[in-house]
């Protein structure tokens, strides 16, 4: 390496590993909220300081040269004590002001979360509420979000817990549908319907919730979309029979329980943190906001119908 000072500072790290989490310059341009012009930059300033390429293109891709795999251990050691600098920072902070960042689904976070957190703003202007909807699980752990919303419990040890609800599911179709469906009054009556199925990035091969089910229900798919909030909107059109949480089902509103006798599945919904965040006064206050509104809502969540 040439120069006196070839590593000036963190964000050189940040940089690089941005690069190669992000697969591009673009990529990494929009995760660091910088240019892709000025990544280039710095990129090109960073490998002339160090006196050998990190990267090398191929088409829109970056890919690591021998000088960037003989750094990427210590560097992805540095993120892990910077992110351990922040969070400590973090922890300190006393005044409930600024930004929490708080991760849910849709549904959960769109039907049920967003209008309750308008009560915790009347209590805590200050605080500015970024809710992310995202169908997958964000890393708490490298600050993609404060705050999640799960429907599993997370593994890591870094992150704390706590269960908050369960979260029932059902069989579900429009009242247009089912007057000019057949009867149903078993499962095997299901034969003879139309089904509205989601498909998840995780589960391409069948079309079935990502819930426990015993057994696959029969019934042919006429409609199948990886949207939660379009399988909800495809069953109130009267496409068929969708299997929905109780709660969302009951917040849309024009649905009927099909089979109510029959439980699809009942998951424990969870709010999750980082074991040192909890500590920060405005994500707590959160946290605690959230769990206290979910428990308070258990009803809705387990049956769909509120507690009086």
């Amino acid at each position: 390496m040439h120069g006196i000072d070839p590593l000036r500072d963190w964000a050189d790290i940040r940089l690089f590993l941005a690069i190669l989490d992000q697969g591009s310059l673009v990529g990494a341009a929009e995760h660091l909220g910088l240019t892709q012009p000025t990544v280039g930059r710095r990129l090109s300033a960073m490998e002339t300081r160090f006196g050998t390429p990190l990267f090398v293109r191929a088409g829109r891709r970056m890919q690591m040269t021998d000088a960037g795999k003989a750094i990427l251990d210590s560097a992805r050691r540095m993120e892990i004590e910077m992110l351990a600098i922040e969070r400590n920072l973090e922890a300190q902070s006393t005044a409930l002001c600024g930004e929490v960042t708080i991760s849910a689904t849709e549904g959960t976070g769109t039907e049920w979360l967003t209008p309750v957190l308008l009560d915790f703003h009347r209590e805590y202007p200050e605080i500015v509420l970024n809710v992310q909807i995202e169908s997958r699980a964000a890393d708490l752990i490298h600050r993609e979000a404060d705050i999640a919303l799960r429907l599993s419990r997370p593994e890591q040890p870094e992150l704390i817990a706590r269960r908050l609800v369960k979260v029932g599911f059902g069989l579900y179709a429009s009242r247009g549908y089912l007057d000019s469906a057949p009867p149903l009054q078993t499962l095997e009556d299901l034969a003879a319907h139309k089904r509205v199925g989601l498909r998840t990035s995780n589960n391409r091969e069948q079309l079935f919730e990502s819930l426990p089910f015993l057994d696959p229900l029969p019934g042919e798919y006429t409609y199948v979309s990886n949207s939660p909030t379009a399988q909800v909107i495809a069953v109130q059109a009267g496409f068929g029979v969708g299997i929905l949480s109780h709660r969302w089902a009951s917040m849309a509103g024009r649905l009927i329980r099909v089979l109510p006798e029959y439980s699809a599945a009942s998951i424990d919904l969870w709010l999750v943190t980082h074991e040192e965040l909890r500590h920060s006064a405005r994500i707590r206050t959160t946290f605690d906001f959230i769990a206290q509104r979910a428990q308070a809502d258990a009803d809705l969540f387990a049956r769909g119908t509120r507690h009086e």
